[in-house]
């Protein structure tokens, strides 16, 4: 239930609404205390992403023309009401405005007649007109931006909400999270701005020739056009520039993309990054990536800016070829009054042409990424949201009616399938041909029965798990045939895809204030995790991490394991290898309660690659080599070929027994009919109070205004002693605004005309120098952030950061945040200078002319502080509440990515487009309420001004007779530009401290405790790395008495542990699944700090031991394939210090050498590999350290034995049992029996540690027990 009032927008006053009263409690309660969420409205119900998806959905393809539907253009049609309103109001803006140069006029008149054929009441007249006009059209002007702010807020909502419906329709290898998180959190961004934008480019249309069209009536038609020729020149070449700029923006959108793939890659695999020491490597290759993205950034704004500029000096080009005509041209003398009267009529277009600037490349980027979006819409139109939508299935693949073949669920014939780009519709129901990939199943000849067990075993790569992905319509069938009885699948993938939510909604798909069935209680026992909840202070309502990160590889599979359990009108299963992280007797009590107890009465299909002696219980087994079904039948027909099955021996030495012959010989005739029920017990669960899903997303954010050291770390970023630099940028622009004013003073006569013009150059030289500089400033700094947040990050201790920060949420810093400072930063600095130092300009002009005017400063300073105030206090608030709820969105997209097949399969892709859609709502919500507070702010300052106005044109009329004609005419003109310029001299100061907010928390991070020392030497220095260079020599490992917790407040993770390891030694580890098997590795790679005790290896201390040097001197194969996109060569040593000889070796030796070359380009997340692939590919980097020490983590687990024998022989071969100590950690007891010593921990504790021989002879051993279950003798 959320906490948000519901939205009263809707139910205001129209006066209320326009004039944004409504938002006054809201101003009046974050000056009294700091807001939370429950001061901040619902969205209206017609602005929620279902019912603005439902709109679009209406105008989507629904052209009346031929050509095709184009994003922009129907964007437009879904939001024509809107848009029309907004066009509207600047136009009747632009209309009103345009009388403000007459009434200046006509009060420059009566001050410059000073007898009495003019009275004073006139004069009067004509001041409350001018403040009337200046007042009703800032207002009309204020509210276009209040609709404005409602339709770029929907139209962000639209965009976001189509790019997460489109993601969950999209096929894995078509979807590249670096590409949709971009499209989420940067392009969204551009389309919201630039249609924040869309005013200012209508009211240079209306406004500028009505203009010119006056200063013609009143100087001359020539001057007129010659006045417009020059602005209008100036403004085509600015429109020029933003339509070549679109192309250098499009690759600056893909630098972009390509920046954030590789960070969420080094994020997302970070812990193996550091246990190999890859940290610099990694980091080099995301800078690398970040310095082009610069240098397009750099050209980008350079040239945005040489055009504003350009814009920005237009008026006043404009006025001297007005005047240069008038004076030269036509002869006519130069009168104050005609000077000041044009001067008034071209300072209105100032503000139009300088945010046309602004519009032109803010609806240029829109535009651009309007058509990225659209782009990656169409690589699956299916998936577009339409008004009637069908399902369809292709020609070569049907459901069958009832009159199929009796009890087949799936039966291909002859069906080839390849990886596809195009969208999955239904599970079971492959997307319909289109441009394919090379084939990666051949000619499959397959019958999936009702009720049966199905096992597929076959070598790594042959296309095991594909089979299942072809089931579930994620290939394209590109040739023979599919028919399928059911659509109501559940799947286990080969790698747990968890996502960060309570157990339990991980394993429903529900809420934790659901119901839940009895079956739930059961299919907990089934997979054994009674036991592993019992040990959570929070049960099953226990959060998890980031990939469930706070669990261990096997509790990871078998959560993922009893949600497809748990979908019980599922009539087929699909289980990809889930056993293989399962200790031995865990795999079997699995396996009987669970496969086949639970699961009896469904049709299952299970891959394995270990636990072969399985086999016998099922109904079929497939057997797949080459993408190919090579043999299928019953155990009993397969039982000669599955004996005799066997690869290529690397090793005439004996492996221990992993072939399939192997494991079977010990059950070579089981009792068939032995089938165990699922054991139930009572419901242990306790009821536990409801847990805040979102609450792990969150950051609890200070409410303070930005600090002045965040200000002080921003400039100093630009490593040019920052402050000081901010000090010379704003002296020059103090220089170029007084030398305007000087300009605009000597404007007078003939006589002044060429130091007119003189000052006008030296102006525009100073606006062009200044904006350059300020620019080089921003560049710096946000170069310099990126990369000290980058290595911060990249330094920071696994168990206090990355354990606990959603991965979602620092991907927010390096894309939202990072765009911020990169290209809003700047925008927004550059145009506070300048606005600023315009205002500064009026008072001063305003009150050296008019000094009578002075008085008027103090309450108009006093109000404008005030109400500023009020703002200051409640605007960061808004902002961080606004950023705070973006980031779940962005973290639930990055999460939705990693498992849409599993969301698929489930039928679970409405379930997720209401929770993204509920997400996101929320985070629309604080972000519409944020930028109308910055309107509120605007529309009083407006007000103010306007009020400033009257006040100077009064006093105009009191002081006439003592006043000059240029004072009143410098007056005049200047106080009216004051309604353009201290609103957005207020506003821009407010969107600067905004984007400081991101600014804040990115400087959060960067103040990071670094893990380690990794730069400072050894700890007290005690252990130079001269003494280190040969370091270890031996290997001997020693544990004594170490005690490890990962993060304060937590139990002990290893309990007084003490042990030694020889060198040399081959040590076998193995336990039950979370006893601290991989917690023992985390202390020796130091990811995790001793909490007692220490670790020795070769009797150095590894705390006294930098972490570069400590882990560059192990080598670990982990549990979780990691690989990177990009080329094998790079993922097999990111360094890239390796010749290619030495990598075409290791190819060899992990028999991947025929698969892939070093050129083969590695999709993201290993996607074009198979699970079994990447683990070789781990393989083959440790085969390249020659460490001492060697760490195998369950390395082999999702190999199939056949491999997994090769591999040992290999492993034997290169880590040779003289000179490599070898830490086996293993849940396949056969890969461990040929060890030295073997360890069994429990509970975090060593239970038992010693010989094979002597382990096996303990009565009741919990080693002998292990064996027993596996079916595992002595070699």
């Amino acid at each position: 239930m959320s906490s948000q009032p519901p939205a009263i927008i809707d139910r205001q006053p129209w006066l209320h609404r326009v004039l944004l009263l409504w938002l006054d409690p809201l101003f009046r309660l974050g000056a009294t205390r700091p807001l939370v969420d429950s001061d901040i409205w619902h969205l209206g119900a017609q602005d929620t992403a279902v019912r603005l998806s439902r709109r679009f959905a209406r105008h989507w393809g629904t052209a009346h023309d031929r050509r095709p539907s184009s994003l922009v253009r129907d964007i437009c049609r879904t939001f024509a009401r809107e848009m029309t309103v907004v066009t509207t109001l600047s136009v009747a803006y632009s209309l009103l405005v345009q009388y403000q140069p007459p009434l200046i006029h006509l009060l420059m008149t009566v001050v410059t007649r000073s007898d009495d054929t003019i009275d004073d009441t006139s004069g009067y007249w004509y001041a409350a007109l001018l403040a009337v006009v200046s007042l009703v059209s800032v207002t009309i002007l204020d509210s276009s931006f209040f609709v404005t702010a409602q339709l770029a807020t929907n139209v962000k909502t639209v965009v976001m909400d189509l790019v997460l419906s489109q993601s969950l329709h999209c096929p894995d290898a078509a979807t590249s999270s670096g590409d949709v998180i971009t499209m989420v959190a940067v392009d969204s961004t551009r389309l919201f701005v630039g249609f924040v934008a869309l005013p200012w480019l209508v009211v240079p249309v209306v406004t500028l020739p009505l203009l010119y069209t006056a200063i013609g009536s009143m100087m001359g038609w020539q001057v007129g056009v010659a006045g417009g020729l020059t602005l209008l020149v100036v403004m085509a070449g600015g429109y020029y520039f933003a339509h070549a700029a679109g192309n250098l923006r499009h690759d600056l959108m893909a630098a972009q993309a390509a920046r954030v793939k590789a960070t969420d890659e080094l994020l997302a695999g970070i812990r193996v990054v550091k246990m190999y020491g890859w940290e610099a490597s990694l980091e080099n290759r995301v800078t690398s990536l970040r310095d082009a993205e610069l240098a397009l950034q750099h050209t980008y704004q350079f040239g945005s800016e040489l055009n504003a500029i350009g814009l920005l000096v237009a008026p006043t080009l404009s006025l001297m070829a007005c005047v240069v005509v008038y004076v030269v041209g036509l002869g006519h003398a130069l009168t104050p009054t005609v000077a000041f009267t044009a001067m008034a009529y071209v300072n209105i277009a100032r503000l139009p042409c300088n945010l046309f600037a602004f519009a032109v490349m803010r609806v240029t980027e829109a535009v651009t990424s309007a058509h990225r979006i659209e782009a990656f819409i169409r690589s699956s139109p299916a998936t577009i949201p339409s008004a009637a939508s069908t399902t369809s299935t292709s020609s070569t693949t049907s459901i069958a009616d009832d009159d199929m073949v009796a009890e087949a669920v799936v039966d291909m014939h002859e069906a080839s399938f390849a990886s596809t780009n195009q969208p999955r519709v239904d599970p079971l129901t492959p997307p319909p041909s289109s441009s394919r990939s090379a084939c990666i199943l051949h000619q499959l000849n397959l019958t999936i029965l009702q009720h049966q067990l199905t096992m597929i075993v076959g070598p790594v790569g042959s296309g095991k798990s594909s089979v299942l992905k072809a089931i579930l319509g994620e290939l394209e069938l590109v040739a023979g045939h599919m028919e399928a009885t059911t659509t109501r699948v559940a799947y286990a993938s080969q790698e747990p895809w968890l996502q960060q939510t309570t157990i339990r909604s991980n394993i429903t798909f529900q809420s934790d204030n659901a119901n839940i069935s009895d079956h739930y209680a059961t299919v907990l026992s089934a997979c054994q995790l009674l036991p592993d909840l019992a040990s959570f202070p929070q049960g099953d309502c226990t959060v998890l991490g980031d990939r469930g990160v706070n669990l261990s590889g096997g509790q990871r599979a078998r959560v993922a394991l009893a949600r497809a359990m748990y979908r019980q009108d599922a009539d087929l299963v699909l289980l990809d290898d889930p056993l293989s992280a399962l200790d031995s007797h865990v795999a079997k009590t699995v396996f009987e309660q669970g496969i086949r107890g639970v699961l009896a009465e469904k049709s299952v299909i299970l891959v394995l690659n270990s636990h072969y002696h399985l086999l016998p219980f099922a109904d079929t087994i497939v057997v797949m080599e080459g993408g190919r079904v090579v043999r299928q039948g019953s155990f009993a027909t397969m039982q000669q070929h599955l004996t005799s099955l066997s690869y290529p021996q690397t090793s005439k030495t004996c492996p221990p027994p992993t072939t399939l012959a192997d494991q079977l010989r010990p059950l070579a005739s089981p009792n068939p009919t032995s089938t165990s029920s699922p054991v139930r017990t009572a419901n242990p669960l306790k009821t536990r109070p409801p847990v805040d899903e979102s609450s792990p997303l969150l950051v609890v954010a200070p409410t303070s205004d930005v600090a002045l050291d965040t200000y002080v770390a921003y400039f100093d970023a630009s490593g040019w002693h920052g402050i000081s630099v901010m000090a010379g940028v704003g002296g020059m622009y103090l220089l170029s605004q007084g030398v305007v004013v000087a300009a605009d003073a000597a404007l007078t006569s003939v006589t002044t005309f060429c130091l007119y013009v003189a000052l006008a150059v030296a102006a525009m030289l100073l606006l062009f120098t200044r904006g350059i500089c300020a620019l080089l400033l921003n560049l710096a700094c946000a170069k310099t952030l990126h990369r000290q947040l980058l290595h911060a990050v990249v330094s920071a201790p696994v168990p206090t950061f990355f354990d606990v920060t959603p991965l979602g949420r620092i991907l927010h810093r390096f894309t939202s945040d990072l765009f911020d400072v990169d290209s809003r930063m700047p925008t927004s600095a550059v145009y506070l200078l300048q606005c600023q130092f315009q205002v500064l300009g009026i008072a001063v002009v305003c009150g050296a002319a008019l000094p009578c005017s002075i008085v008027f400063c103090a309450p108009l300073t006093l109000l404008v502080t005030r109400i500023y105030t009020r703002f200051s206090h409640t605007s960061p608030a808004l902002t961080r509440l606004a950023a705070a709820h973006r980031a779940p969105f962005v973290a639930f997209a990055t999460e939705t990515l990693r498992g849409l097949s599993t969301i698929r399969a489930f039928d679970q892709t409405e379930h997720f487009e209401t929770n993204g859609r509920r997400l996101l709502d929320k985070a629309q919500s604080y972000l519409l309420v944020q930028f109308l507070a910055s309107r509120w702010l605007q529309m009083r300052m407006d007000g103010l001004s306007a009020g400033m106005v009257a006040a100077v044109a009064f006093c105009c009329v009191w002081s006439r007779a003592t006043v000059g004609v240029v004072g009143a005419g410098l007056a005049l003109t200047y106080v009216t530009q004051l309604s353009g310029f201290l609103s957005r001299a207020v506003m821009g100061h407010a969107e600067v401290a905004e984007h400081m907010t991101s600014v804040e928390r990115m400087v959060e991070y960067i103040g990071i405790k670094s893990e380690g020392a990794k730069s400072e030497g050894p700890v007290g220095g005690s252990r130079s790395t001269t003494a280190l260079a040969e370091w270890p020599s031996q290997g001997a490992v020693t544990f004594a008495n170490y005690s490890m917790r990962y993060r304060a407040g937590l139990e002990l993770s290893l309990k007084h542990v003490s042990l030694s390891v020889r060198g040399g030694e081959k040590v076998g580890i193995c336990g039950r699944t979370g006893g601290g098997k991989s917690s023992l590795l985390a202390a020796l790679f130091r990811t995790v700090e001793a909490a007692s005790g220490r670790i020795m290896i070769d009797g150095v201390d590894i705390a006294t031991v930098d972490l570069a040097t400590l882990r560059s001197r192990l080598t670990i194969i982990p549990q979780d394939p990691v690989v990177f996109s990009g080329s094998v060569r790079f993922n097999l040593d990111p360094t890239l210090t390796t010749d290619d000889a030495e990598l075409w070796h290791v190819l060899r030796q992990v028999h991947l050498a025929d698969v892939v070359g070093l050129d083969y380009d590695v999709a993201e997340h290993g996607a074009n590999l198979s699970g079994g692939q990447r683990q070789l590919l781990c393989i083959a980097r440790a085969l390249l350290r020659k460490s001492k020490v060697v760490v195998l983590d369950e390395a082999t687990a999702n190999i199939d034995g056949d491999t997994d024998r090769l591999i040992q022989d290999t492993l034997r071969a290169n880590f040779h049992h003289d000179n490599v100590t070898k830490l086996v950690i293993a849940h396949r007891v056969h890969t461990i029996l040929d060890s030295d010593r073997i360890l069994v921990l429990q509970d975090g504790s060593v239970v038992e540690f010693d010989t094979p021989v002597a382990l096996l002879a303990i009565e009741n051993g919990v080693f002998k027990a292990l064996a027993a279950h596996a079916g595992a003798t002595l070699p």
